[in-house]
């Protein structure tokens, strides 16, 4: 079963949900690879939809090819929004995210639209999904810069010392996700607070549907493979070279994300070729792996413990 084959009942659900809740939002979610965003599209063909990606790394202007953005025809005709938003020099962190789309959904409700939520970043799902109260606390860069430094002369040593301050967060952080250990770090020695207990769950503003696409691991990583070689071919390399000649250092946040990080290193004379579309593969099956797990411990929560005003359904590709 592919995309193609599940857009009518895809189309169907949305149908009945709509029909109880007028004011409701659909979100697609999944890991990398599944056919988020053709899902949309294609179901864009029977909705007057607007579409809210949820993907980190789109937000950032000039960075289009490894982020796979929708081609600019496609933004045309269907409105995209969250999308090059901010410079690769610039911050946006999810409490930034969460009053932007409680801005979004609003505006294209009011138009009589459907608002679509499409992808993978999970943070950015959960600020509408578990609807998270936010600290209302800005990025510290020298802070930041700091913390970064210090991971940087010791890795792991960030991840303990979150541990000590908020056990809870850093059980629920893999030692490597940097960014989000320092962001963690930033909020306590900034509010005095624990991330945990700053971000509490609440039921959602709207009524939900949450689809969801999952594949198995062996298909994933062949349609990751085959997307890395693709991407290469399409210029990656051109432009992370132009996005470096234009000042933006391989030091910033959105310089280190996947596939970003080991084309720096190449064009650095530290790998070869072949090692880096390696790495750049290995790293996002690394990547897809933690984005299963977090899938299902999501379907879980649906059957489990589902939320109030929230339709679930899954369906799984091949």
């Amino acid at each position: 079963m592919e995309v193609e084959d599940i857009v009518q009942e895809a189309k169907q659900e949305i149908e009945v949900f709509r029909s109880k809740h007028p004011d409701g939002v659909v979100v697609i979610r999944g890991a990398t690879a599944t056919g988020k965003s053709k899902l949309s599209v294609l179901l864009s063909q029977y909705f007057d939809t607007e579409i809210i990606s949820a993907d980190s790394r789109q937000i950032f202007r000039y960075m289009d090819i490894w982020t796979d953005k929708i081609s600019q025809d496609i933004m045309q005709c269907i409105p995209h929004h969250q999308i090059n938003i901010v410079n690769p020099d610039e911050t946006y962190t999810s409490g930034q995210r969460k009053n932007d789309v409680y801005k979004i959904i609003p505006d294209i409700l009011a138009r009589k639209r459907l608002p679509m939520i499409v992808g993978g970043t999970w943070l950015y799902i959960d600020t509408v999904y578990k609807n998270f109260s936010m600290p209302d606390i800005p990025p510290d860069m020298q802070l930041r810069e700091e913390l970064f430094a210090k991971e940087e002369a010791m890795p792991g040593i960030l991840h303990q010392e979150l541990t000590k301050v908020d056990p809870e967060e850093a059980s629920k952080l893999h030692p490597k996700s940097t960014r989000y250990i320092v962001r963690a770090l930033e909020i306590y020695y900034k509010s005095g607070k624990k991330k945990t207990d700053t971000f509490i769950s609440q039921p959602p503003a709207w009524p939900l549907l949450m689809l969801g696409l999952r594949r198995e691991k062996e298909d994933t990583n062949k349609k990751i493979n085959a997307r890395v070689r693709q991407m290469l071919k399409r210029g990656l390399l051109e432009e992370v070279q132009w996005l470096l000649e234009k000042w933006y250092t391989k030091d910033l946040q959105s310089m280190q994300g996947i596939g970003y990080k080991e084309v720096v290193e190449y064009l650095e004379a530290k790998c070869l070729y072949n090692d880096m579309e390696d790495r750049i593969i290995t790293t996002t099956h690394q990547l897809a792996k933690k984005q299963r797990s977090r899938f299902r411990r999501y379907i879980a929560e649906g059957i489990q413990t589902p939320r109030e005003n929230v339709t679930y359904k899954v369906w799984k590709l091949s």
